[in-house]
C-alpha cells in the first residue's frame, strides 16, 4: 500500500510531461496562425472528402453489395490514422533531443506524444466526418456502433505498435527512412482498406488475417456499421495477442534509443 502514493505521483508527472508535449507539438506545427489547432481536425478531412467524393462518381453506388461510401470512408480514415502516426515517428526523438535535459522526458515521452497527437486527430476527423456524412445521408446509423468503435481503437493500438518501433529503428539507422515510404504504400492494398476478408479466396483470407492486424480491425469497423448484412472475419484473442507483443517489443526498442542518439550541439 505504501507504493500507492508513489504511483500516483509517479502518473501525475507523467502527465503533466505528456500534456506539455502535446502544447509543444501543436505550437510548433500550428501555432496560432489561421485554424491554429482545429487544423488537426481539418487536415484529415481535407484528404478524406476529396477521396470519398472522387470514388463515389467513378465507381458504382455498391461494390460486392457494400455501399461504396460506407466502405471508402471506413477505410481511407483509419489508414489515415496509420500513416500519419507511423509517418511521423520517424526521427521523433532525435529532432525533439533537447527535450531529453529535462529529467522528466524519456524517449517514449516523446514518441507518445506525437503519436497520441496524431490519433487524436484522426479520430476527432473520424467522428466529424461520420456525422457530416450522415446528416448528408451518404452513412447509416451503425448496426453496432460498440462494435464499431472496438475495431477504431484496435486500428489506433496498431497505429501506435507500429510508430513505437519505426521510431526506434530509425534512430538505430537511416537506411528506415529510405525504406519506410515504399513500404507504406505497400501497406495500402493489403491492409483491407479497400476490400472485404469475405471477398477473398479462402486460403488467401486465412493467410491475410494472420498476418494483417488491420484487417481484424477493418472487419470490426465494417460489422458495426452493417451488422449482419456482411459476413465479417475477425479474431479478438488473436489480434489483442499480436498487437500486445508488438507493443511490448515497441517498448522495449524505444527504451534502448537513448544510445543510438545523434543530437546536434
Amino acid at each position: 500500500m505504501s507504493k500507492v502514493p508513489t504511483l500516483w505521483r509517479a502518473w501525475g508527472v507523467q502527465r503533466r510531461v505528456l500534456g506539455a508535449l502535446f502544447l509543444r507539438e501543436i505550437q510548433i506545427r500550428w501555432g496560432r496562425r489561421n485554424l491554429g489547432f482545429a487544423w488537426i481536425i481539418a487536415e484529415p478531412l481535407l484528404f478524406a472528402f476529396p477521396v470519398i467524393t472522387m470514388w463515389s462518381f467513378i465507381r458504382n453506388p455498391y461494390e460486392h453489395g457494400v455501399p461504396l461510401v460506407g466502405l471508402v470512408w471506413s477505410g481511407y480514415l483509419p489508414l489515415l490514422m496509420f500513416r500519419h502516426a507511423t509517418s511521423q515517428a520517424l526521427y521523433v526523438v532525435r529532432s525533439n533531443g533537447a527535450m531529453l535535459y529535462h529529467r522528466a522526458v524519456t524517449p517514449l515521452d516523446i514518441v507518445l506524444g506525437r503519436s497520441l497527437l496524431e490519433m487524436m486527430g484522426a479520430l476527432a476527423a473520424t467522428l466529424s466526418s461520420f456525422i457530416i456524412l450522415y446528416v448528408l445521408g451518404q452513412l447509416e446509423w451503425p448496426h453496432n456502433f460498440s462494435l464499431m468503435l472496438v475495431g477504431i481503437i484496435y486500428m489506433a493500438w496498431w497505429s501506435m505498435a507500429v510508430a513505437l518501433l519505426v521510431a526506434a529503428a530509425s534512430e538505430r539507422t537511416d537506411f528506415v527512412e529510405h525504406i519506410w515510404q515504399p513500404i507504406a504504400y505497400m501497406y495500402l492494398p493489403v491492409s483491407g482498406f479497400l476490400y472485404m476478408a469475405d471477398w477473398l479466396p479462402t486460403q488467401v483470407r486465412n493467410i491475410a488475417l494472420t498476418i494483417m492486424p488491420s484487417l481484424h480491425s477493418y472487419e470490426m469497423i465494417r460489422a458495426g456499421l452493417w451488422g449482419n448484412r456482411i459476413p465479417a472475419y475477425y479474431d479478438f484473442p488473436y489480434v489483442t495477442l499480436v498487437l500486445a507483443v508488438l507493443t511490448l517489443i515497441g517498448l522495449w526498442v524505444v527504451r534502448g534509443v537513448r544510445q543510438h542518439l545523434q543530437l546536434d550541439h
